[in-house]
Order: structure tokens, then C-alpha cells, then sequence
């Protein structure tokens, strides 16, 4: 029997956190293209920027912590 280790178990933590962020930033930027009012034009289109950030922070972690 093989045991997962620390570094694999935060891996794949990481790797899952980078794809739900991505598919919220997808789901926002798709609510920001379609909105008609203004305010939650800008709303989404600000929380799919603020998820486009946390991706790239998840990935530098990743690199930091020499993570493929």
C-alpha cells in the first residue's frame, strides 16, 4: 500500500484551487459580457479580475514550492 505524501496531497490542493477559480473567473467574465446593468457590469467584471489574480498567486505558490 502506498501513502500519499504531504507534497501530493498539497499539490493536488493547489491544482484544485486553480480550477475552480479559473471556472469562477470564467462564469464571472461570461456574467460581466452580459450584463446590461452597469454596476453588475462592473461588479463581475471585478471579481473575474479578482480570480484571474488569485490564479496567478496559486501558481507562483506552486513554483515557489517546486510543484508541477
Amino acid at each position: 500500500m502506498s501513502l500519499v505524501t504531504e507534497k501530493e496531497i498539497l499539490n493536488n490542493a493547489i491544482k484544485m484551487a486553480i480550477d475552480m477559480e479559473q471556472k469562477r473567473q470564467s462564469k464571472y467574465a461570461f456574467l460581466a459580457r452580459n450584463a446590461r446593468d452597469k454596476k453588475l457590469k462592473e461588479l463581475f467584471g471585478s471579481l473575474a479580475v479578482a480570480s484571474r489574480r488569485r490564479v496567478a498567486l496559486l501558481k507562483t505558490e506552486m513554483k515557489n514550492l517546486n510543484i508541477r
